[in-house]
């Protein structure tokens, strides 16, 4: 079993990455909350279905500061136990996260009434701190595009894959 464990920060690109992921025939889950992945694993790895063979689940600020803490525990235990996991985390600057959410006029999941954006988000960095620092890749995305991101993430996880041939046929229509 291949697990790709997805983090960062809100705004970076987690969603684009996600469904990326998918694209490339991971069976994705968002916002599994840390405290579910070793039943989730267990449950997946002991299931015969295929599908499940190469599975990516994002880890997000909305989980508890306690659950995030266990995040680099959790990774180091599933690879001792034989699969094969990574984690991928995404970051961006201040300035540009701040774009971000004002081009989208979303909620950041960590504003509370009377905090600002940027208490959010620095207050979302130190949460997540933990699964930074045990992360095997950190990308910024603070310059990239959704097309940049995406290739990106598919260069990266596909490098072990490279020597099979792959074929897309697009018909026109007469």
């Amino acid at each position: 079993m291949r697990l790709i464990i997805l983090s960062g920060l809100s705004g970076s690109g987690k969603s684009v990455a996600l469904h990326m992921l998918e694209d490339l025939g991971f069976y994705c889950i968002d916002n599994l909350p840390p405290g579910l992945l070793k039943a989730f694993v267990s449950h997946t790895v002991r299931s015969s279905d295929p599908g499940f063979q190469r599975t990516a689940v994002g880890i997000d600020a909305r989980s508890t500061d306690v659950d995030i803490a266990t995040v680099p525990a959790l990774v180091d235990e599933l690879r001792r136990s034989g699969i094969d996991c990574e984690t991928l985390f995404l970051v961006a600057s201040d300035a540009e996260l701040l774009r971000r959410f004002g081009e989208t006029r979303r909620a950041h999941p960590l504003s509370r009434s009377g905090e600002g954006l940027r208490e959010a988000i620095a207050a979302e960095r130190t949460l997540l701190e933990p699964v930074l620092h045990a992360a095997d890749l950190v990308i910024d995305t603070s310059q990239m595009g959704v097309h940049e991101l995406r290739e990106l993430i598919h260069q990266r996880v596909e490098k072990r894959r490279r020597e099979r041939l792959s074929l897309l046929f697009e018909f026109a229509p007469p």
